[in-house]
């Protein structure tokens, strides 16, 4: 798969968090019950929690089948992105904060294959060398009209253990269409 890292990630990143993700006033609003029964939340903890946990209101749970099909949907060029600081290995170099861009029909290709390569190899106590994308991904075209989410959660978590490519199957996706 043939991608091309972006000049300008942190103005992306920027852009992409203002769009799509809930700013702590915002979260604090949204997420008032759960703030409530979870003390020990503020914004300390807002400003170290995943990108997906301050997904705003317009996301909506998808499982990785539907996920890739709305990727695969989108035919074009995208662009997808890790969380801050998640750092990943392509073509022998360690990126960093990145933002890239590739068509959307292989890198849902890859992030099926990636995650599914990585939950078999790991019974084995192996790991795949090739593999390059993060373990959450952001994925959203330039005009950031919509966004898929693959994170590194699962919604079968108890199979992880015992039947591992049955937790694969349940990874905890989101999708928004602004």
């Amino acid at each position: 798969m043939d991608i091309k890292l972006l000049e300008n990630p942190e103005e992306i990143r920027m852009d992409f968090m203002a769009r799509f993700l809930l700013s702590w006033e915002d979260f604090q609003v949204f997420h008032r019950d759960w703030l409530a029964q979870n003390p020990g939340i503020d914004s300390d903890w807002y400003e170290h929690a995943y990108m997906w946990d301050k997904a705003g209101p317009g996301f909506q749970y998808a499982s990785l089948k539907d996920a890739l099909a709305f990727l695969r949907n989108r035919g074009d060029r995208v662009l997808f992105m890790a969380e801050k600081e998640e750092d990943t290995c392509y073509r022998g170099k360690e990126i960093v904060n990145f933002v890239a861009e590739a068509d959307a029909l292989p890198l849902a290709s890859q992030i099926e294959n990636e995650w599914f390569e990585d939950y078999r190899l790991s019974m084995q106590n192996m790991y795949d060398p090739d593999a390059f994308l993060p373990q959450d991904l952001y994925v959203f075209d330039r005009a950031m009209t919509w966004c898929a989410i693959f994170t590194h959660e699962t919604t079968d978590w108890e199979s992880e253990i015992d039947d591992p490519m049955k937790a694969a199957e349940s990874r905890y996706c989101l999708i928004c269409e602004k």
